[in-house]
């Protein structure tokens, strides 16, 4: 069973009470609403600029934010993405009103957008509130969960790497993705192992962040899993990750890069894989030329 909102939360303002070295909590100073968050049509879907501010507040200390300022002060922006009635389900009943929100942290003195972010949707059923009260339910929703994948991003930005290596297998996605996330930046060797792992991941957003952490890596271990995630996939899929094994290298990823070019019965996959080998070639030929001369 995965945890539940609330012990997902409590683990979360644990870990930030927690940070290495006694660090101190982060605080949000200010909420404040982006720039034409609110149009027209979502005034009229039940939402407001109060409204969405204080549904930003409660998700932020639920998560285990603390509200005000403080030594790690921070600035938030919340945005409303996305509202949208959904027909009604055998499975749920009701129609539903889902709201997709951003929850940006940022530094009180950065300039600009330079900090975290998260996205986050939040359903509720369309009940005798109407429309508004169902929005702003899944408003609520929506914040806290991007507020309780925050305080997930930055409790794994304080850990060591043997703990965000074995928070891989954590049952939670969210938690899996914020690792990934963390190990990539790190360009940690030693988690390329676990990373491989997660290239069968059930979660699609975790398999494309391993994905995209190991190309950060760049270790040639990750080539042989790398091609048989790609082999049978759809052409766009193939094509992305042909350029990521182009870029690690190696005698595998030429073979590979070969076979793709001159078979493959995708025009693009061929495109992208013979780019891919140029470059390729080119970066082992380039010390060569060097020496030569």
């Amino acid at each position: 069973m995965r945890p539940s909102g609330f012990l997902l939360a409590a683990a979360a303002l644990l870990s930030l009470a927690a940070c290495s070295r006694g660090a101190a909590p982060i605080h949000v100073a200010s909420v404040r609403v982006a720039d034409g968050a609110l149009a027209e049509p979502l005034r009229e879907a039940g939402l407001d600029v109060p409204g969405l501010e204080a549904a930003a507040r409660a998700g932020l200390a639920e998560a285990g934010f603390k509200l005000g300022e403080g030594k790690r002060a921070t600035r938030a922006r919340v945005d409303v993405l996305a509202v949208r009635f959904v027909p009604p389900d055998p499975r749920v009943g009701a129609p539903r009103v889902e709201v997709a929100v951003e929850i940006e942290l940022a530094p009180v003195d950065a300039q600009g957008p330079s900090g975290a972010r998260e996205v986050a949707t939040g359903t509720a059923p369309l009940g005798a509130g109407g429309p508004g009260g169902a929005a702003r339910d899944a408003l609520a929703v929506a914040a806290r969960r991007a507020a309780e994948a925050l305080a997930i991003g930055y409790s794994a930005e304080a850990k060591p790497i043997d703990r965000l290596i074995a928070e891989l297998d954590a049952p939670d996605a969210r938690v899996r993705d914020q690792a990934v996330r963390v190990l990539a930046d790190r360009k940690s060797s030693a988690a390329v192992p676990a990373l491989i792992e997660r290239l069968r991941d059930d979660d699609p957003d975790v398999v494309s962040r391993a994905i995209g952490a190991l190309a950060q890596i760049g270790d040639p271990r990750a080539v042989e899993p790398l091609i048989e995630v790609s082999y049978d996939a759809d052409p766009g899929f193939t094509g992305r990750v042909a350029r990521i094994i182009g870029d690690i290298g190696g005698p595998d990823a030429e073979g590979y890069l070969l076979t793709l070019e001159s078979g493959h019965p995708d025009a693009g996959v061929r495109r992208s894989a013979g780019e891919a080998l140029a470059e390729l070639r080119g970066r082992a030929a380039g010390p060569a030329v060097a020496a030569g001369r």
